[in-house]
């Protein structure tokens, strides 16, 4: 199933999330050397899996809210927001990214089911000041 997303700005941020969005697509071919700077910067540091598996313990004993909390908190190690946007994910795949006016950009995704998980788009869309507008079916 084919779902459109639309993400509004200005141009100047438009055209921020598109380029890091574009160059995240590129990074199984080229290596992570082509995403921007600031974007490498956003990420938090790799964990251990030591680490991993802590946070993880914690992750479970906690509430809906909890958990969403301690995600917000931990942000995005760069290897699993790669795995996410590359369409390894099996549950969408980025098809297109369409220019639309001046202000907005369309996202093609194909997708297994709707919804699908969509949060690292929705992080960099935060990053950038761009505002997504996902489709609620």
């Amino acid at each position: 199933m084919i779902v459109n997303i639309q993400a509004r700005g200005t141009s100047p941020s438009l055209t921020k999330f598109s380029e890091a969005l574009r160059s995240s697509l590129r990074v199984d071919a080229e290596g992570a050397e082509v995403l921007p700077e600031w974007l490498r910067q956003e990420f938090t540091v790799e964990s251990t899996p030591a680490e991993k598996a802590e946070w993880l313990n914690k992750w479970r004993m906690e509430s809906s809210e909890g958990q969403a909390r301690m995600e917000r908190e931990k942000g995005w190690e760069m290897s699993n927001w790669l795995y996410w946007i590359s369409g390894e994910n099996g549950f969408w795949e980025m098809k297109d990214i369409v220019q639309g006016d001046g202000e907005s950009l369309v996202l093609v995704l194909e997708v297994v089911d709707w919804p699908v998980p969509v949060s690292a788009l929705s992080w960099l869309a935060e990053k950038t000041g761009v505002v997504m507008e996902v489709p609620a079916f």
